[in-house]
């Protein structure tokens, strides 16, 4: 992720990441001997990172928990403006080349699988928007001062609560 932080996603190589992680090319090879390999991997730490912090964020444990409390974790988690440029280059990536888009998918079904029959607009709706966020700030778009990020939050969760302000 450093590297693609560095270069803004642009043309990651085998030598700019093993320089970067300290080995040698053949023996970052040996691990991913495709770039598609390379790719899997790194979106495969985005996506654990994110679930982790999730988890976190969402207190009890997944299979316990309901769609409406995972939205909520999700919008805490984007609220917080902590993902890079260089994450959103890698999701980026994996819509662009269906190939790599597997552990996206799989994730956003685990955690946020819309489908299941019920009407779960208002929550894809605050879903949206908090993607929305993160889309805005990880791209340089758009820059929210604190104050306007903790009425956006109150915002989002009241529509979660089924307050709308």
């Amino acid at each position: 992720m450093r590297v693609v932080d560095a270069v803004g996603g642009a043309d990651i190589t085998y030598q700019s990441v093993a320089s970067e992680a300290g080995l040698t090319k053949a023996g970052l090879m040996y691990h991913f001997p495709t770039k598609d390999a390379l790719m899997i991997a790194v979106i495969e730490h985005v996506v654990d990172r994110w679930q982790s912090e999730l988890q976190h964020v969402l207190v009890v444990p997944l299979a316990e928990s309901s769609l409406t409390e995972r939205v909520r974790a999700f919008v805490l988690f984007a609220g917080e403006g902590g993902v890079t440029q260089g994450e959103f280059v890698v999701f980026s990536e994996a819509v662009r080349r269906p190939e790599l888009s597997r552990p996206w998918l799989e994730y956003l079904q685990t955690w946020f699988g819309f489908g299941d029959g019920t009407d779960t607009t208002p929550l894809l709706l605050v879903w949206l928007a908090a993607n929305g966020l993160w889309v805005a700030e990880a791209t340089g778009i758009l820059t929210i001062a604190p104050a306007q990020r903790d009425a956006l939050l109150a915002h989002l969760t009241a529509l979660l609560e089924g307050n709308p302000k």
